[in-house]
């Protein structure tokens, strides 16, 4: 089955985004897994990626830390186009630097 190419923008974006909500469910069993645009936990609340999410994420990756290092990398430039702005790195802190 072919889908239709996105014709706006806003179309294009909807798009990724239930793109990149797809694969997070898979890699996560659907557990623990983000609300947007809020980039909560739909589990336990907590911001997300939560604890639970970060461990999944890890067994899913297993020894490919650099592929975790890009997927959630590719999730941070996600989650800056939806939460508000910070300047002391907060955000790349939570979906980020816990990889290494």
């Amino acid at each position: 089955m072919i889908s239709e190419a996105p014709t706006t923008i806003r179309d294009a974006r909807r798009a990724d985004r239930e793109r990149g909500r797809k694969a997070v469910d898979r890699r996560l069993d659907g557990q623990h897994t983000p609300r947007r645009p809020q980039w909560d936990c739909a589990g336990c609340g907590a911001d997300w990626p939560c604890a639970p999410a970060q461990v999944r994420l890890g067994e899913a990756y297993g020894r490919d830390r650099i592929g975790l290092a890009m997927y959630c990398g590719a999730l941070y430039a996600a989650a800056v186009n939806d939460l508000p702005v910070t300047t002391n790195g907060e955000t790349w802190a939570r979906f980020v630097s816990w990889v290494r």
